[in-house]
């Protein structure tokens, strides 16, 4: 099967996976939303973000562990596979142990004596931080399974996996209504049980199916250094990216309090269902992006990447759209009156995540060449400046949501910075990549939203309006992202795509 064909079937795949679970996924944030109330949310949000930060060690490794396994698959070498699985599942071990500690000391320390949580929900705190921390270590001891799954390309199972887990978590928001006790210590409790099967449900797969796969521990020096620089590096990003994210929570917690932190989660929440789409297709893509590189094969590694750019940019700007320009709407038919502030943090979320969509694919091309030393210390020194930003404009009384501009702007310096080492590292020029991928987005990016925007400013406020304006966003991303952002060969694949789904449907 070429890649074009693995790829789109894969894709396909995760797709089904996420129409299923997006009414879900909505359906169960309202609910929650209604069942938990701002302040719980804002609570769990909160003390979810200081896990997060404990847990970058895992972050690091869970991209060092696909690459490495896609490697060697893509070298077809299955005594290096093993051994790059049994290394990886020893190390993941040790970092759960490392997570532990930090997590049952300063992390303790700073949820009860730093942030600022209403002494009557502190003991409800406490209680999702310790689950969250059990939650954690089985997401740690999880991901070489994980990773496997990726690498083999078993989207079908992933997305089987996926579903069995919101499953999970559409049951446990309809027994918060009937489990008397307090929502929050319940929420955070039914969460971890579901994590826990999760869990047991991936590596039983993966032990049984994959023969890399075991509980096996091994030793190989010069293969963890390969890996630990790797990650290592990875993990200094990792920690730029979760300081860039939850430190600026907590700014918001110190000068603002929990509802903002409330208003943010909402927002973020909205975003990362957005998201879920692109990253999908994504997670289809990077396997043989990598592969084709391990084989020598430069050439479809720059089409690759290149179409990666295109689609995941695309793809995201067709359903964020909507979002950004009928923002309020969503929240009220949603949730019914959504807290302040949320609305612009969605709208700022969304931008932000659109421009940082089409650094997916050009990373993955950098680290399959397992180079990330250079990629790390520069993208992490321009994503660092955002925070000393964010706490001044707080400092100075600035409405929250302006932070989120600080992040869109080095979004730009960002993207430009993986260009240049990814031409440097593999030979993929970026003039290509901007004449050919990124300058046809930003061009449909700003034509596509002219006519629904004069659209929503010009009609008054109500439902039918709602619907078209929708509908012509949808309509003008779709014609002008099919005119001027495909090219001719591209525009073939989307026609053949097309037929072949026509001719099954029929």
């Amino acid at each position: 099967m070429s890649d074009n064909k693995r790829i789109l079937k894969n894709t396909l795949l995760l797709y089904v996976r996420m129409f299923i679970t997006l009414g879900i996924s909505l359906f169960t944030t309202r609910v929650i939303f209604q069942a938990l109330g701002l302040e719980n949310m804002g609570i769990y949000n909160l003390v979810g973000g200081v896990i997060s930060m404990l847990g970058f060690l895992n972050g690091s490794m869970s991209s060092a562990s696909q690459r490495f396994l896609s490697f060697e698959l893509g070298r077809n070498n299955q005594k290096n596979l093993k051994e790059v699985f049994e290394l990886i599942l020893f190390i993941h071990c040790i970092l759960a142990i490392i997570i532990i500690l930090l997590s049952e000391t300063i992390g303790l320390w700073f949820i009860n004596k730093k942030l600022v949580i209403p002494p009557e929900r502190l003991l409800a705190a406490n209680w999702v931080y310790q689950t969250a921390i059990f939650s954690s270590i089985l997401g740690i001891i999880k991901v070489p399974f994980t990773a496997s799954v990726m690498a083999h390309e078993k989207m079908g199972i992933y997305a089987y996996f996926s579903f069995i887990d919101v499953v999970f978590k559409l049951l446990i928001v309809y027994a918060l209504w009937f489990i008397p006790g307090d929502s929050l210590i319940i929420y955070a409790i039914l969460l971890m049980l579901s994590g826990t099967i999760d869990f047991l449900i991936s590596m039983i797969y993966c032990l049984k199916q994959f023969n890399e796969c075991n509980l096996h521990f091994t030793w190989n020096r010069s293969l963890f250094k390969q890996i630990f620089s790797f990650s290592g590096w990875n993990l200094f990003g990792q920690v730029t990216i979760i300081a860039n994210d939850q430190v600026l929570n907590i700014f918001l917690n110190w000068f603002y309090g929990t509802i903002v932190n409330g208003a943010r989660g909402i927002a973020l929440r909205i975003n990362g269902i957005i998201v879920q789409f692109v990253y999908q297709f994504q997670s289809a893509l990077n396997p043989p992006i990598v592969k084709s590189f391990a084989s020598g094969n430069i050439e479809d590694t720059r089409k690759l990447i290149s179409r990666g750019i295109k689609i995941s940019f695309l793809l995201m700007m067709l359903l964020s759209y909507p979002f950004i320009i009928e923002t309020d709407k969503i929240l009220t038919l949603w949730l019914g009156e959504s807290p302040q502030y949320t609305a612009w943090f969605t709208r700022l979320a969304i931008i932000n995540t659109l421009l940082d969509t089409m650094t997916g694919p050009i990373t993955t091309g950098i680290q399959a060449n397992g180079k990330v030393k250079k990629l790390q210390i520069y993208v992490s020194l321009a994503l660092i400046t955002v925070l000393p930003i964010s706490y001044l404009l707080l400092k100075l009384g600035i409405e929250p949501y302006f932070v989120i501009l600080a992040n869109i702007f080095v979004s730009f310096i960002t993207l430009y910075i993986r260009l240049n080492i990814l031409q440097q590292y593999t030979g993929i020029r970026k003039k290509f990549l901007i004449k050919e991928a990124i300058f046809p987005c930003y061009l449909v990016a700003i034509l596509s939203i002219i006519l629904p925007f004069l659209y929503h400013i010009l009609t008054i406020n109500s439902l039918i309006n709602f619907i078209i304006s929708c509908l012509t966003s949808i309509i003008s991303s779709i014609t002008l992202s099919y005119m001027i952002g495909l090219n001719n060969s591209e525009k073939q694949f989307v026609i053949s795509i097309i037929k072949k789904l026509y001719s099954k449907i029929k």
